[in-house]
């Protein structure tokens, strides 16, 4: 006899989105249940107008959707509706660019009371210097308000980045001893460098209070921060970022781990290219194996040093913002209210 076992009616946790090979696109839930009807809609834009937005499919009996990018010359915002389980916003979190690598959506996340990081809002990255023609009109549609270089000046020079669209571009130099040429000078690299580089970036304090006074002056609008490979310098002040909205540091340890879907291209490229057309090239052609692969990686026990620097200086993130960072609680509050939902 064929029986069916009814979905259990419990909440949906967590919708993710992949790109599967070129034009194909998989929306999966958390839990994998299947639930008895689902609403997909499609907008261009981070907020569900049900009325205006296309609806793109009905699921029924399903536990993921598989489908082709119906406009891959743009970005896509995917509105799940489960229901009176309620709607989850999803999108690509790598945004699918050929020029440059690590270009990722900080949307999604769940946050402290409820809430989840905007999508559409928070954009990191790597080396813009190579975006192609195609991705700058992808790009573009973002409307980015700000870009933010965290790069030292030798590496503008060498890999000036070139403008999207009306964006105000600012340089940030987050950390001197990037300067490749500084690099160079070290005598002791060695496996546990990145771990210490973060230890020793929770002191730019001053920095970083200053990246959060010009993030608050957007009032919400979208921007990108980015440097040589999105992964060090920018992973830092994302984890900042991601701890001032109350994400949990756990899922912000696996957020800074997707970087290593980029590894090996990052660590190919820099070897490749000839000595002077990348400043970062001479520094990782002198390393053994062993050390270019681990400086190559965003390995979470780099990160976590930081977490464990910022609680032995301060005891907690929130005391490092305000005593650290010399920043309000109000601030604070009104960061999350600008981006978070």
């Amino acid at each position: 006899m064929n029986t069916q076992q009814q979905a259990p009616q419990t909440a949906i946790t967590a919708v993710g989105l992949e790109r599967l090979d070129g034009l194909a696109l998989r929306i999966f839930w958390d839990p994998p249940v299947e639930v008895d009807k689902v609403l997909i809609y499609r907008s261009e834009q981070p907020v569900l107008d049900e009325n205006g937005d296309h609806l793109v499919a009905v699921v029924t009996q399903a536990q993921e959707w598989t489908f082709q990018d119906p406009n891959p010359g743009a970005r896509g915002y995917y509105f799940v509706k489960f229901g009176e389980l309620g709607v989850v916003p999803v999108a690509e979190r790598v945004l699918p660019l050929l020029g440059a690598l690590n270009f990722r959506d900080m949307g999604g996340y769940g946050a402290d009371g409820g809430r989840s990081v905007k999508w559409g809002k928070l954009y990191r990255s790597a080396d813009l210097s190579r975006l192609t023609e195609a991705d700058l009109a992808y790009l573009k549609q973002l409307e980015l308000a700000w870009i933010c270089d965290l790069r030292t000046d030798i590496e503008l020079e060498h890999s000036p980045s070139p403008r999207i669209g009306n964006e105000r571009n600012e340089q940030l130099s987050f950390m001197s001893s990037a300067n490749p040429d500084e690099m160079m000078k070290l005598e002791d690299i060695n496996e546990d460098m990145l771990a210490l580089m973060n230890r020793h970036m929770v002191g730019n304090a001053e920095l970083s209070a200053d990246f959060f006074r010009r993030l608050l002056k957007l009032n919400g609008a979208p921007f990108l921060f980015h440097c040589a490979a999105g992964k060090d310098r920018t992973g830092f002040l994302a984890s900042l970022i991601l701890q001032a909205l109350g994400v949990d540091r756990e899922v912000i340890l696996t957020d800074y781990a997707l970087t290593n879907q980029f590894a090996e291209r990052f660590k190919a490229g820099m070897l490749s290219v000839k000595r002077g057309d990348n400043p970062h090239a001479s520094f990782m052609s002198k390393l053994t194996p062993e050390v270019a692969q681990a400086l190559s990686e965003a390995r979470p026990a780099y990160l976590a040093a930081s977490f464990e620097e910022i609680d032995a200086r301060y005891g907690s993130f929130e005391n490092y913002w305000t005593n650290g960072l010399g920043l309000s609680a109000g601030e604070l509050e009104r960061l999350r209210s600008l981006y978070l939902e």
